[in-house]
């Protein structure tokens, strides 16, 4: 467009040479690219926790660690070229989201606690569990202690069950605990109560209330 003979006619135009330059600069779209790249990650963590019609709590904590280490690998791990970018997911993460009940829903979603990978992580996640048992709940933090042990280990009879292992990724997280979290009575009411409910964007809701005025769509 911009090297065409009628773009010369507005050439004359106040900025009309620098968006020649700009549309004609490498730079600029290799900036485009990185911005879509970059993007990419943070939207599938938004449409996680923009879902109003499923639990999508147990997802979140994984999601922003997934979303963080795309970006450093997109970089190549080099930090001074994915840190700009990282830093901002960071500060969204410490400040906007409680990480205990984020972090206390990762530990509990069967889908991640079976997976073999991120035992690191899994470690990390269960200190904000005992952080939350310790601080919001007034159950038996012994009993409570024993049968998240248990959950860990696959030490129960419905949690050693091959359909127990079988079934993580067919079934919700909250459904997964209602059919085989039976046997640990305290766990199941917490597992469920935390797993069943919906992540919230809250982030972005002042951007959903300019949309909402424009065509009337209403928003929990």
């Amino acid at each position: 467009m911009v090297t065409s003979t009628d773009f010369k006619k507005v050439l004359k135009l106040l900025k009309a040479n620098d968006v020649k330059h700009t549309v004609l600069s490498e730079r600029f779209w290799n900036n485009c690219l990185i911005i879509v790249k970059v993007m990419a990650h943070i939207l599938k963590i938004l449409c996680i926790c923009d879902s109003d019609e499923k639990p999508s709590l147990g997802y979140v904590y994984e999601g922003m660690n997934r979303a963080s280490k795309g970006i450093k690998e997109l970089f190549r791990n080099k930090e001074r070229n994915c840190k700009q970018y990282t830093d901002i997911l960071e500060a969204c993460w410490d400040k906007m989201l409680r990480k205990n009940l984020h972090a206390a829903a990762y530990w509990l979603n069967p889908i991640f606690q079976y997976d073999t990978n991120n035992d690191s992580e899994k470690r990390y996640a269960f200190k904000s569990v005992l952080d939350m048992i310790e601080k919001k709940t007034n159950l038996d933090v012994v009993k409570l202690t024993t049968q998240l042990c248990m959950f860990r280990d696959r030490e129960n009879e419905e949690f050693s069950r091959p359909a127990a292992l079988a079934s993580v990724k067919s079934h919700r997280p909250d459904e997964w605990w209602r059919v085989f979290g039976t046997d640990v009575l305290d766990l199941h009411t917490l597992a469920i109560r935390i797993l069943s409910q919906t992540a919230s964007s809250s982030g972005c809701e002042r951007n959903w209330s300019v949309f909402e005025r424009i065509h009337m769509k209403k928003r929990n």
